[in-house]
């Protein structure tokens, strides 16, 4: 049985610099730290996110910061609404939040204040919430996305020893679509050399997409510091014969080569293509509200540049995804963030002729917004939707 500590948490809410082009998250909140599903490929065990002593406590201390709700009250009206992900580092609806209950309270603090959320886990616990979320989805927007990596049990012995059955997961994914509530599948991470094969990710995107209204799928399993540490000692007991293949694959880089990520991304994409299902998320469509979260109809510019910048952002995620390098088109992350936090309307630059004074916004971008700003939406993404043929 894993120890519970509960603590006092000073913040509660993450305010990431770059809006996520994969999920659409602006904001992050953990309620817990450790996670009780113990998934062996788990890259929250790196430094970078770690708050234990010892990684190998990760899934028998959880930290549950039983504050969060009252910190988060207070700490969200000092920011404009937009997409909160559940969670970043831990699964808000492992075990734990059977007892304390902190992700129902925060989705409902986040509710009442017209927050959208992307809520990711492994539970179906999150059907207990199913009653906020109907909510969310009429009154702002929310999305519930399982991982689902594989529906081999015997494999899953390894990867995900703890967590509950994809059987499980679909049969929620299921409840979720009946209900109207936005729902869909992280196929993160493709494992190599264990779950990269055809038949699995055509299986896994078979089963799912009769019901998830998208497929996020990720080929670039990482390995870093405890995480790598721990998954090639599961290697070296389990799958002996892959130790060396991941040595090979993955010597002093953190992520697979290029040319991998951009043969299993193109495996997929095919796949997507055959069972009519988007490997993306559609840009969350919202309400703008004030901090006192009442409307604001002279400010109805806010909603008109963030969605030009979700604009230019799936574009981007369709290219990198395409070319498997998620760095390749920075231009459009760092010219959507900028016109997202423009403090007026993008028309004014349009008609003044300066949009290429905006930071990332280069002539192939100025042409991309004209585009938008005429027909409210652009060639350019008409040419990236089109799945490889």
């Amino acid at each position: 049985m894993p120890k519970f500590i509960e603590i006092e948490s000073k913040s509660i809410i993450y305010r990431h610099r770059f809006k996520d082009n994969w999920f659409w998250v602006r904001y992050a909140i953990n309620p817990y730290r450790g996670c009780q599903f113990t998934c062996s490929y788990c890259d929250a065990l790196t430094e970078k996110y770690l708050i234990h002593g010892d990684y190998h406590d990760f899934a028998k201390e959880i930290y549950v910061k039983r504050n969060a709700p009252f910190i988060l009250n207070k700490e969200l009206k000092k920011f404009r609404p937009d997409v909160v992900g559940l969670s970043g580092v831990t699964d808000p609806y492992q075990p734990a939040e059977e007892k304390y209950e902190l992700t129902r309270k925060i989705i409902e603090i986040l509710r009442r204040n017209q927050f959208p959320v992307h809520i990711s886990t492994k539970s179906d616990l999150v059907l207990r919430d199913m009653d906020l979320l109907k909510e969310m989805s009429k009154d702002s927007w929310c999305t519930v996305s399982f991982t689902i990596i594989t529906f081999d049990e015997n494999i899953l012995a390894y990867l995900e020893p703890s967590a509950p059955s994809p059987k499980r997961r679909l049969s929620a994914i299921k409840k979720l679509k009946k209900a109207e509530i936005q729902v869909g599948v992280n196929f993160i991470p493709i494992i190599p050399h264990i779950l990269d094969d055809k038949n699995n990710i055509e299986d896994v995107i078979k089963k799912t997409s009769k019901y998830a209204d998208y497929i996020l799928i990720g080929s670039g399993m990482t390995l870093r510091s405890n995480q790598r540490t721990r998954f090639l000692k599961l290697l070296k007991i389990n799958f002996p014969e892959l130790f060396d293949e991941y040595k090979k694959m993955y010597k002093n880089r953190t992520d697979p080569p290029h040319q991998y990520l951009q043969k299993i991304n193109y495996i997929a994409l095919k796949l997507c293509k055959k069972y009519d299902i988007k490997n993306y998320i559609e840009p969350p469509d919202f309400k703008v509200v004030s901090p006192q979260q009442t409307l604001i109809p002279t400010d109805d510019f806010i909603k008109e540049n963030r969605d030009l910048a979700q604009h230019l952002l799936l574009i981007a995620f369709l290219k990198e995804y395409k070319s498997g390098n998620i760095h390749s088109n920075w231009n459009y992350h760092k010219a959507a963030e900028r016109i997202e936090n423009l403090d007026e309307n993008i028309l004014k630059h349009y008609h003044e002729g300066i949009l290429t004074d905006i930071p990332g916004v280069g002539l192939k971008i100025q042409e991309i917004i004209e585009d938008y700003l005429l027909t409210g939406t652009s060639h350019e993404l008409e040419k990236e939707m089109t799945i490889y043929g």
